[in-house]
């Protein structure tokens, strides 16, 4: 999995021919690759260390989607508020600012109309594909979960250093950063942070799996795989997982390499706990609905979901005779369970 994208939006695309992290590889959705992933500096395989960053305000941007419901709960003991809370904001909706490793970077910022300082939000970060821009990710109602809770989750989509979701292991600090800035400014609940992404942007959500697990309470993302080269050989530390993956997502790789999700879920799986399921990789014959293996026996809080569909690179595939997918509501709804 890997490779050079292209433009356009993050729809269903073709499938083309495959790299490794730093090499390229096939176009995916509507001309997206996953790009291939360049080692970064930064980001280890240890415990995480927020990151600093000033900031300056943010430009007029996005309000909240309308309609949704509210998720479940904080994690099991209540919410860890963050020391944002009962604070007056400064931080606004749109495009933040923020200087980090003496380089101003940028993330686009949705707090819910609404907001009380009070009261503890969720907090999801989403990653572009390769190709892809924060804005896109944002026109893509943050992987459509915006729809989905207007009210009780605010959304973060961190821009690559060349705007296009070319990602790297040094990306998590920039990520340790931009979560110093917004839990110290909104109230967040630091028991319910996650990642999701597609593609290049679903690699450099299993990179916080893999680096940041005592950070995120989880997460969930389409189509990724290792390509910021960020995950140990065996992963140990537990984390709340879900992703999806396309039959045609490996363009050829054997489904064993550790870079690919297919091997890499299976890890993610054992770190926690949970029980093989050798046929979770088993990919539905053209035509046949999408499978999903909800693992078993996993430690507590950590539940483990691999849902597989047969069809090109994409985060929003349709079961056959359906008008609309059926990812972005089972993911949200494994991110609403916490």
């Amino acid at each position: 999995m890997g490779g050079a994208g292209g433009g356009g939006g993050p729809e269903q695309g073709g499938a083309g021919t495959t790299g490794h992290a730093g090499t390229g590889g096939r176009p995916s959705s509507a001309g997206q690759g996953m790009g291939g992933g360049n080692a970064g500096t930064g980001a280890s395989s240890g415990s995480a260390g927020r990151g600093t960053g000033g900031a300056s305000g943010g430009t007029a941007g996005d309000t909240g989607g309308s309609g949704g419901h509210a998720g479940s709960g904080g994690a099991a003991g209540g919410s860890t508020p963050s020391a944002g809370c009962g604070k007056t904001r400064t931080l606004q909706n749109g495009t933040i600012n923020i200087t980090f490793n003496n380089a101003s970077r940028k993330y686009i910022l949705r707090v819910p109309d609404g907001y009380d300082s009070s009261h503890p939000y969720r907090l999801v970060l989403a990653y572009s594909w390769s190709g892809g821009s924060a804005a896109n990710v944002v026109s893509a109602n943050y992987f459509t979960f915006a729809t989905l809770d207007a009210k009780n989750t605010i959304f973060a989509a961190p821009e690559a250093t060349d705007g296009a979701g070319t990602w790297s292991n040094g990306d998590v600090a920039f990520t340790d950063a931009i979560l110093a800035q917004i839990e110290g400014d909104l109230c967040i609940d630091q028991t319910r942070l996650f990642a999701t992404g597609f593609s290049f942007g679903g690699g450099m959500a299993m990179a916080l799996g893999c680096t940041r697990a005592d950070v995120f309470r989880g997460v969930a993302f389409f189509s990724g795989a290792d390509l910021t080269n960020s995950c140990p050989t065996t992963v140990t530390k537990p984390i709340a997982y879900y992703a999806s993956q396309a039959s045609e997502d490996s363009g050829g790789l054997s489904t064993t390499s550790p870079l690919t999700g297919e091997k890499r879920q299976a890890d993610f799986a054992a770190a926690n706990g949970c029980m093989p399921e050798p046929a979770s990789t088993t990919f539905p014959a053209s035509g046949q609905p999408h499978t999903c293996t909800n693992y078993k026996g996993c430690s507590a809080g950590h539940h483990t979901e691999y849902c597989v569909f047969n069809g090109p690179h994409g985060w929003e595939p349709k079961d056959p005779g359906q008008s609309m997918s059926w990812n972005a509501p089972e993911a949200w709804k494994f991110i609403t369970q916490f």
